[in-house]
């Protein structure tokens, strides 16, 4: 088994609210500081989940899911493959918030690095 990468303890979070079936969202990515003085981040390390009524069932769903993700990509899975492992929709769009949650991380890490 591959060692676990923690994560740095200062990190910065980008928050992105996303509506799904009827439901809102708010999916926090935590990004590793890398080249702050060029304003450039580095790879999503986490990934935080909690549906807009917490303490629900909903919000406990997700946001267990969310830690489960985390740690996957803590331990070197790649996010390509948990994107492209998760249930979609005929059209191909994410079936789930946690679908969304790995296209999120995509689209953010094709921002780039140092």
């Amino acid at each position: 088994m591959t060692a676990r990468r923690r994560p740095a303890n200062r990190r910065a979070i980008e928050r992105i609210s996303i509506h799904h079936e009827n439901q809102f969202f708010n999916v926090d990515l935590g990004r590793e500081l890398v080249c702050v003085e060029r304003g450039l981040l580095g790879p999503v390390v986490e990934v935080f989940v909690n549906a807009a009524k917490v303490d629900t069932p909903v919000d406990t769903l997700v946001s267990d899911a969310a830690i489960l993700m985390s740690l996957l990509i803590q331990y070197g899975h790649p996010i390509e493959e948990i994107a492209k492992s998760m249930k979609r929709n005929p059209d191909g769009s994410p079936a789930s918030i946690l679908g969304r949650a790995a296209a999120e991380i995509l689209r953010a890490q094709e921002g780039g690095s140092c």
